[in-house]
Order: C-alpha cells, then structure tokens, then sequence
C-alpha cells in the first residue's frame, strides 16, 4: 500500500505571482554570483543527472543558501541558477532573479528543449504564455518518464522552501506547482544531455488477504504487454506463493492495495485511470481475483495515493494522499461503500518523502500505522497511527532506505502475529522486514529479484 503524485493549487503558493512579475530588467542589480560554495561542486564535464542530484540535495532548505535571501518572497530563480551554477552550467551570469530570465538564457544559448530532460529548468505562468516577458515561476527537472509525458520536479520558495514534487503530466496539468502551466523547458549550456529516461518501476504494493486463506498477500503488475496485475499470495514465513493472473491493466496507474471500503469483510485495491483521472475501487472476492469496480471520480490523475487498512478507528480502509502542493498529508476515510468521506488533515512536509505507505499496527496498539522514507537522507520513519485519522510523532526505524522505491505493509506476513513491512529495492529486490511490535524491524527476508515491473 504505497504511495509511489497533487490537487489544487494552495493559497500560499500565491507567492509564485509576485515572483513571476519580476522581470529581468527591473532585477538586473542582483547578485550574479552565488555566496556559498557546495563541498563536491561540480565542473561543466557533469552530466545532467549532477543537476538533478544537487537539486535533490538542497530539499527542505530555506532561501539562504542561494543568493544570500536577497528576495526573500520571490527566489525560485535564484534556487535553479544556483543549481546550474553548482553543477557547472556555462553562461549562469546572465541569470537573474527574475524566472523569465531562463528563457533570455535559452533564446540565447539555443538550449530550448521541445520535450522535457533531466536537469532542465521549466517556466511557468497562468496566462499561458511567455510572450508578455513575465514568468511566475521556475523549476528544474530531475526525472523524466519514459514516454516523456511525465516529471518530476525540485524548486525553491514552494510552499516556503526548496521542494520536489512527484510524477505529473506536464502536458494535461494546468497548475502543477500552484503557478500556472509548464510553458517551456530550458536545458543548461555545457551540461551532457541525460540519457533517454528508464521507465519508472511501478509501486509492488503490500495488500490485505485476497486469496481468502488470512494471510496478506502482494500486488505486482508487469511492465510490457497489457500489464497483466499479479497477486502473489503470502505463505505466512515471509514468502510469496504462486502468482494469480488479474488480467490486462495497462490502461491504469498507481494500483494500491487498501482495506476494506466495500463492507464486505475483505481487502480491496485502488487504481487511477490514465485517460480519465479516475479512482476506482475494485473488490476482493477472497480467490485471488477482483469484483466489478466502483467509480470514485475524476481529478486524482496527478496525487500520490496509497491505501490503508485502517486510520480512523472505525474497521474500514483509508486512503493516504499528499498534496504536492503545500505538502500536506490527507487521510480519506473509507465508507463501506467503495467510496471515501471527507478528508483530514494528518500533517505537512510530506512531499519531502520519497515513498509514503500504509501500514499495519507496527507498534501493538492495536491501531493502523504508517511509514515514510525521507528522500533527502534516506531515513526510514514510523508514524505511529492515532486511530482518528491523525497520526503521532515520528521514530526513526532504520537508514540507508533510499534505495527502496517502494514501501507499504498490510499486516504479519511471517507469521508471528507481528505487522511487516514489503520493501523493494531501485534494482528489483524484494524483501520483508519482519516486524517487532514496537516499530522496528528485524533481519529482512529475501524474496529474489526481478521485482522491477514497471507502471
């Protein structure tokens, strides 16, 4: 049940329009050279991937680093040039504080880009355009999906710091990061382009029983054909049976295992549909297989979303969403219907995660957890389920889970009646790590490779 990307914009990225109508000339006074100096900075035979990893690096600071807070409310130009300058672009002196300044640089240096690359810098504005010489805000790329419909990105002054924001369809996304549109991508001078982008692996998801014998099974789907959707049942020792066929799902994304919201007694799966940004909710029948699904709306084509047994105390699944926007944590309760109730607010600086799950009662007080892995350093945390849809203060579980590009739990798949985590790694490994009750874990079990099946 993991979360492996937004909603709408957030009063306080309004800041984005008093930055983007700086434009270049009334900002030509600014600092053009940056007052600190990043150990291991990079020179111009960097690939753009050092643009990406420096942006990463820099996730959760504030304004001074770059530039010295010189425009305090209007400084994701200064952010982006700084990268660039870091990584060893040429020509960043010509960068202003003003974003529209990205787009003199590229005019310039002929580094337009039709189609979106990693360590580009991208230009927004809710008009729509970049002709009237003003940008709201600016960005830079740091991964590119493999059909280049989708990116991630790193920007500072977004909800008052330096963030990143998960996988969205820049093509269809009216207002990503809160500041309009994404109108042009700008690739930095001197910097080797990034090689063509891997397909992102999809999320392998921890779900509830679905083959009917108690114990919590996984969900997998593969990367070619029609994306066939395979449930692997648990044996109860920290290993997975033989899989069961769930047919084509090719024209989904984000397929999650959840709790109960059907009121039937078991375990079902969430997936958003491509085309339309729909959330439906398909039943489990207890035999491995999926039941009629039910329709839950539009609108979640870009929110990261991931199930969970239960967080409000009442018996029934909920679903995680973080809003890449302000960076907020959402718990929408699950009604026994298929349908989800008003959301709560559970918390900000979720988009500083990497990977945010469900879980299982990781700590034995007999309520539903969760666990996320900060990007930045590659902790693992605990947050530690208050039974109304709030969550309590977090416990460091463990470093190093920065290679992990999936984590979820739905209970004890050892045996030992204790919750677990499933955690797969970037290079297709899958392990449990067996659960000790109190929000730790014990020696991980290996389930073999292989496990990189892609969405």
């Amino acid at each position: 049940m993991s979360i492996s990307s937004s909603s709408s914009p957030s009063p306080s990225r309004l800041s984005h329009k008093l930055r983007g109508k700086l434009t270049g000339l009334a900002l030509a006074t600014a600092v053009a050279a940056p007052l600190l100096t990043v150990t291991g900075a990079t020179t111009a035979s960097a690939t753009a991937p050092t643009v990406a990893s420096i942006a990463l690096s820099q996730v959760g600071n504030g304004c001074s680093p770059y530039y010295g807070c010189n425009h305090p409310s209007a400084w994701c130009s200064d952010f982006a040039r700084w990268v660039w300058g870091q990584a060893g672009a040429e020509g960043t002196g010509t960068l202003t504080a003003a974003a529209i300044s990205f787009n003199t640089y590229g005019s310039q240096n002929g580094t337009f880009h039709s189609t979106p690359e990693v360590g580009d810098a991208v230009l927004y504005d809710s008009d729509g355009s970049l002709s009237d010489g003003e940008a709201q805000h600016v960005n830079l790329v740091v991964a590119v999906s493999a059909d280049g419909r989708r990116i991630k990105t790193v920007g500072g002054n977004e909800s008052g710091g330096v963030r990143n924001h998960d996988w969205f369809d820049w093509r269809t996304n009216s207002s990503p990061v809160g500041a309009g549109r994404a109108l042009r991508f700008i690739g930095p001078k001197g910097i080797a382009d990034s090689p063509s982008p891997a397909q992102e692996a999809a999320p392998v998801s921890a779900v509830g029983d679905l083959t009917g014998d108690g114990k919590p099974d996984v969900l997998a789907r593969s990367g070619t054909g029609d994306k066939t959707l395979w449930i692997y049942p648990g044996l109860g020792n920290g290993h997975l049976g033989t899989r069961i066929d769930n047919g084509g799902w090719s024209t989904m994304e984000r397929v999650s295992g959840v709790g109960d919201v059907t009121g039937d007694g078991r375990s079902d799966v969430t997936a958003v549909e491509k085309s339309t940004g729909k959330l439906w909710v398909y039943p489990g029948q207890s035999n491995g297989h999926l039941g009629a699904r039910v329709d839950n709306g539009g609108g979640w084509g870009d929110i990261r979303i991931a199930g969970s047994r239960d967080l409000t105390g009442d018996g029934r699944g909920d679903l995680l969403a973080v809003e890449e926007e302000t960076g907020k944590l959402w718990v929408y309760p699950g009604q026994s219907n298929g349908h989800f109730g008003a959301r709560i607010d559970a918390g900000s600086n979720w988009d500083s995660m990497s990977t945010v799950g469900g879980a299982g009662d990781l700590n034995g007080d007999g309520k539903g957890d969760v666990v996320a892995v900060e990007e930045a350093g590659g902790k693992l945390f605990f947050y530690p389920g208050l039974g109304n849809g709030q969550l309590g203060s977090r416990v460091e579980a463990g470093t190093g889970w920065g290679v992990m590009s999936s984590v979820s739990g739905a209970g004890d798949y050892t045996g030992d009646g204790k919750a677990d985590l499933v955690a797969r790694e970037n290079d297709g490994h899958l392990w449990i790590y067996p659960g000790l009750g109190n929000g730790q874990f014990g020696a991980r079990v290996d389930n073999g490779g292989g496990w990189n099946f892609t969405g």
